[in-house]
């Protein structure tokens, strides 16, 4: 067998390779999962608030935000890799950490797909809510500020990582498990984890939707959460490219 057609079995071809391996039941993991956005969410807030009662400095400054979602970002991955390891858990298992199937060929495809999908999104929302297209993006072009690496930094990695772990990984691992089976599984996680964005226009409110079953197919089929933080990480990354260089109409 070629790596082509390795790489093909394990995003196309065959059964999918996702097996979810976790300790936790589907209402704990959904208690623990809310658990972990309110306390990371404090730790953000309480390092505003030190930072503002210990007078000005770089959290008075433009990459405040920035620096703010950075820390839940951060606090969202340690809780989630500590609450993974409970229960005689295995990160690599709940998570769904290990190599994908297919080989490393299936990134490739993974990302083929993922431009198809953007294309098709792209050319919907042109043609038909043409008024809508930009209206997502512009406050990200006001929370970057001039702080454009720290944009890429916490946009192009933080996100990906806290996001696919807590969501994709452990939550949508004990879901799963339960009588929603994967795909009602993955439904739910998704909706939640849309719920972060919530701020969006409901046209880009359903674009994120999109995505999110689509990463979540990307686990399914590959049985590894590495294809879906690396498509996403991408994803994110392009977004900040974009809005530094490319100016946006109106």
């Amino acid at each position: 067998m070629t790596m082509s057609e390795t790489a093909a079995g394990g995003l196309i071809r065959g059964p999918a390779a996702y097996v979810p391996r976790t300790p936790w039941g589907p209402v704990q993991a959904l208690a623990v999962g809310l658990l972990i956005v309110v306390l990371s969410a404090g730790v953000m807030l309480a390092s505003g608030l030190l930072s503002r009662l210990a007078g000005p400095g770089a959290w008075r400054q433009d990459p405040g935000e920035l620096a703010a979602l950075g820390i839940w970002q951060l606090s969202t991955v340690l809780l989630t890799l500590a609450v993974s390891s409970l229960r005689g858990g295995r990160l690599p298992d709940v998570l769904a950490l290990g190599a994908p199937a297919g080989g490393p060929l299936v990134y490739l495809g993974a990302l083929l797909a993922m431009a198809c999908l953007q294309v098709f999104v792209s050319l919907v929302q042109y043609i038909w809510f043409q008024h809508d297209m930009y209206s997502d993006l512009r406050p990200f072009v006001r929370l970057f500020g001039d702080s454009w690496l720290l944009a890429l930094l916490v946009v192009g990695v933080g996100a990906p990582l806290s996001e696919e772990l807590l969501f994709r990984g452990f939550l949508l691992s004990a879901l799963a498990r339960s009588g929603l089976g994967f795909w009602g599984g993955a439904v739910l996680s998704t909706a939640l984890w849309t719920s972060l964005h919530a701020g969006y226009s409901a046209v880009g409110i359903v674009e994120v939707f999109l995505i999110g079953i689509f990463f979540s197919w990307l686990l399914w089929r590959t049985g590894s959460l590495r294809v879906a933080i690396f498509c996403h990480a991408l994803y994110n990354s392009l977004i900040v490219v974009v809005l530094r260089y490319v100016p946006l109409p109106g």
